[in-house]
């Protein structure tokens, strides 16, 4: 693909429209060329969050819309934008106060991946039951951090019969030890969730699960993929092939505005 910056944004809002958006407890609200999502959260500063549709949607009366939508709920929330769509973003909010919560690689593979050295004793599996889920849950909650919140709207059972949504768990022997997650959207497809737990890094999990995740997704017609990549998985993914198309910022409104909710 030629133009890929626009189908992988798209991506990334089709994630967190099926994992956050249409959770029961969320808020959605679009206006005028963004989107103001609660997640049900009051601490998820990522899924609660300001997104942006078109670059010059950007303006004070969007981020004073998003202060007074976040008010009552008191929560967490994050302005979200990649710097390569809207290069301007990142000066205009931090003259107004804003601060940078974290930033995350975006990244493409729109080619065959660089062959690496996986593991042979372990198959990639596709998750189809409840118990599988439990186990990505166990995967994420120590890979990540992640508490209920975030691994309730992320191994949801409904996903098992959803097509858009795939999750996949490697173990080792009856331990679960690697997870990630894929989003279909549009002719890509989203990875995400890509995470280790501690005893197995620096095993080779993290290169089964992608490659397997890859060989899956090429053989459903998805020749491109991507992916936010962490500090710790950036690595990988620059080996296999990936290449850095923007960096996602996640920044914080002023702090002046949280204290005082």
């Amino acid at each position: 693909m030629t133009d890929v910056l626009g189908p992988a944004l798209e991506c990334v809002n089709a994630f967190y429209v099926r994992m956050f958006r249409d959770w029961p407890q969320a808020v959605t609200r679009s206006i005028n060329g963004y989107t103001l999502s609660y997640s049900g959260g009051t601490r998820l500063n990522g899924a609660n969050h300001l997104w942006f549709h078109t670059p010059e949607a950007l303006s004070g009366d969007a981020l004073e819309t998003a202060e007074a939508f976040f008010k009552p709920y008191r929560a967490a929330w994050s302005v979200v934008f990649t710097d390569s769509y809207m290069p301007q973003a990142a000066d205009y909010l931090s003259q107004r106060s804003y601060f940078t919560r974290w930033t995350s690689p975006l990244m493409v593979l729109d080619h065959d991946p660089q062959l690496l050295a996986g593991r042979t004793d372990t198959p990639v599996l596709v998750a189809t039951t409840r118990e599988h889920l439990d186990a990505i849950g166990v995967v994420m909650s120590e890979a990540f951090s992640t508490g209920s919140e975030v691994n309730r709207r992320i191994t949801r059972p409904e996903h098992l019969d959803d097509p858009a949504i795939t999750h996949y768990v490697v173990y080792a022997g009856d331990e679960p030890a690697a997870c990630a997650t894929v989003v279909a959207c549009g002719e890509l497809a989203g990875i995400w969730n890509v995470g280790t737990r501690y005893k197995f890094r620096r095993q080779r999990f993290a290169t089964t699960v992608m490659f397997g995740v890859l060989d899956d997704l090429r053989q459903r017609g998805f020749p491109v993929t991507v992916l936010m990549a962490s500090h710790a998985g950036f690595p990988l993914y620059e080996r296999m092939g990936y290449r850095t198309i923007g960096t996602t910022h996640y920044m914080a409104p002023p702090y002046i505005n949280r204290v005082q909710w």
